[in-house]
């Protein structure tokens, strides 16, 4: 005998309640009925005993209990007219289950931009329903530990890509399952020292450098899937006009991007099967890049046992590893294979004068 499934219910506090009570009379006020509750204004009932409840006073929210179709298309309305993130929007939310299972998706993710001896790499992934991808990824993406661990295995399968050699004179790389731009610690530091040259704020360049590889592999990612749904993992840290300023930017330019696709959220990666594949593109081709840096340390720039520093690293104990480096070499190793405009990079070169 088949039990009835359990109902789920959602709820959001709507920034735009007029237009949404008027979306629901007109779709639904035949179901209206007296509310039960004096805490709530606008009761619909359905024969299957799912309901909507629009509930009055400070709590000023609206209930779904057993409608997610009704939920998604509501609360994503709600949040179109207000301008608002779907970071706001838990895992097993019907708009975070849309995005991953009724779209083709675009997730985009980095990986070494506060790592000194990392290079920065942004990835565009792009998994759909009919994608082998997505079934390999899907069992992934609620484990994040456990991605960590594999981050190599499943980084060199999904990709291709075995050795840093092999790329190396890349900056960007296309296939059809993702783009990803590399931006070099020496490209970072030349980028840099120009916009010091030209009296920019160094720091506010890096976020710069950051946004145009997001908005590159987007562009490219999407001019390949026009029906992709493009999911961004935040790093705008919550500045709201700042992530709407970047949306509009995305949407700008060639090929167009409608910005009502364009979707920004935090730990994309534990929530968006997409970005949880750019992430893992973007974590493994940024550490085959450390790997080769720590190769070219032992073979050319210091002693063969010397281990490149990995992580969050104090000024003094880089200044101490940058010591050990060959003395006539120690300038090119740091500007090919360090972020020199870090403030712990700039105070250990200061310490070592």
């Amino acid at each position: 005998m088949q039990t009835e499934k359990t109902k789920e219910e959602f709820s959001f506090k709507s920034n735009a309640r007029n237009e949404i009570l008027a979306c629901l009379d007109e779709k639904y006020g035949s179901y209206k009925t007296v509310p039960k509750a004096e805490n709530v204004e606008y009761y619909y009932l359905f024969p299957d005993q799912s309901s909507i409840k629009v509930y009055k006073g400070d709590k000023d929210s609206i209930s779904f209990y057993g409608r997610n179709e009704d939920y998604q298309e509501l609360r994503e309305k709600d949040m179109r007219l207000n301008r608002e993130l779907v970071e706001k929007e838990k895992t097993n939310s019907p708009c975070i289950s849309d995005l991953n299972f009724n779209h083709k998706t675009i997730g985009s993710d980095e990986a070494g931009k506060g790592e000194i001896f990392k290079n920065m790499v942004v990835t565009a992934a792009v998994v759909d329903g009919e994608s082998e991808i997505k079934k390999f990824i899907e069992k992934r993406v609620d484990n994040s530990e456990w991605i960590k661990k594999k981050i190599n295995s499943i980084g060199e399968e999904i990709t291709g890509i075995h050795s840093w050699e092999e790329i190396m004179d890349k900056k960007l790389l296309f296939t059809e399952r993702f783009v990803t731009r590399i931006v070099t610690n020496e490209e970072y530091n030349a980028r840099c020292s120009e916009a010091a040259k030209n009296g920019k704020s160094v720091h506010g360049f890096q976020e710069t450098l950051l946004t145009e590889a997001y908005m590159e592999v987007l562009r490219e990612a999407y001019r390949k899937n026009p029906d992709g749904m493009i999911v961004v993992d935040n790093f705008l840290d919550n500045r709201e006009k700042d992530v709407m300023f970047f949306k509009e930017m995305v949407s700008f330019g060639k090929p167009a991007i409608n910005q009502n696709h364009v979707f920004m959220t935090t730990q994309g990666d534990s929530k968006i099967m997409a970005v949880s594949l750019a992430s893992v593109i973007s974590s493994y081709i940024s550490g085959l890049g450390y790997h080769y840096a720590q190769k070219r340390l032992n073979d050319t720039y210091g002693a063969p046992d010397l281990e490149l520093p990995a992580g969050s690293v104090s000024a003094e104990e880089l200044a101490e590893f940058f010591s050990k480096l060959k003395p006539e070499r120690r300038d090119e190793f740091i500007n090919k294979y360090a972020k020199k405009y870090f403030k712990n990079v700039k105070k250990a070169m200061t310490l070592l004068k």
